[in-house]
């Protein structure tokens, strides 16, 4: 693939291609794809990190090489649906996460990738669920911190928790250089001198801005990260005292962040 932009007609061409193969070989992930006349969508439930990912296994598929060009596979991902200028921010994060590695011009995908792309293609047929036990107060923890490795993509987190403590940002630190705000929508501050003490630290220590605010409508609890939206059983001040169950709910996205949108702006600003 030459390293300029495609022409329309190599972009039909790869288009065809694409569609062939996701009719064929591996029609079996054809479930994250969205088809309109006669072009594959990524789903936009996915990452533009997981959407790398696939880009490679279709790669892997067409030119049956381990190794797949960068060019190539930005085309493919483009083809998918997604934007350019975030090819190079999905190879960063996939790389940065020991998904991908880059050789010169090529993109090969490592056993954590491998190990990804697997944990993509199982949820095709189910919603993927996080569950915390109760009684199990630090690996709760320690889960949670998997969950916020494996799942945040974007630099900029929204929490709505009605009930938040100075222990709701510890799980947070795990996520430093690659998140720079949190937003948090709450009712009430548990230890508020100790909370602010915590922001200040987490701000200082981790460059982690959090904004908080204040708003009484709140009930339900969520966490919104770019287009991926997750709902949460219990607070996460709470977790390991409470069996709590963390569940994709991305097909709500639009709605969900609306909502927060609209109770962040009537939100009274926490000092």
């Amino acid at each position: 693939m030459s390293k300029h932009p495609p022409s329309d007609e190599e972009t039909t061409n790869l288009s065809k291609v694409i569609k062939s193969i996701l009719e064929g070989n591996l029609s079996y992930i054809s479930g994250l794809f969205h088809e309109y006349h006669g072009k594959y969508f990524a789903d936009d439930s996915l990452s533009d990190t997981d959407v790398l990912l696939l880009c490679l296994h279709i790669g892997i598929e067409y030119k049956q090489a381990h190794e797949i060009d960068y060019d190539l596979a930005r085309d493919i991902f483009i083809n998918l649906g997604r934007r350019k200028e975030n090819f190079r921010k999905a190879v960063y994060s996939a790389r940065k996460k020991g998904y991908i590695d880059k050789k010169d011009r090529e993109l090969i995908i490592l056993v954590k990738g491998v190990k990804r792309l697997e944990n993509i293609l199982g949820q095709l047929h189910k919603v993927p669920v996080f569950i915390i036990k109760s009684g199990e107060y630090f690996t709760a923890i320690k889960k949670f911190e998997q969950f916020l490795s494996e799942e945040m993509e974007n630099d900029e987190i929204w929490l709505c928790d009605p009930y938040v403590a100075p222990s709701t940002l510890f799980p947070f630190t795990i996520l430093k250089g690659r998140i720079n705000k949190i937003r948090i929508i709450t009712c009430n501050i548990h230890e508020i001198e100790k909370f602010k003490n915590y922001k200040k630290r987490l701000e200082k220590e981790f460059d982690i801005e959090v904004e908080v605010k204040i708003n009484r409508k709140i009930h339900d609890r969520y966490i919104i990260a770019g287009e991926k939206c997750w709902w949460i059983g219990t607070s996460l001040k709470d977790l390991g005292n409470k069996d709590t169950i963390i569940k994709d709910v991305s097909e709500l996205q639009h709605s969900l962040k609306q909502l927060f949108i609209d109770r962040w702006d009537e939100g009274e600003t926490f000092i």
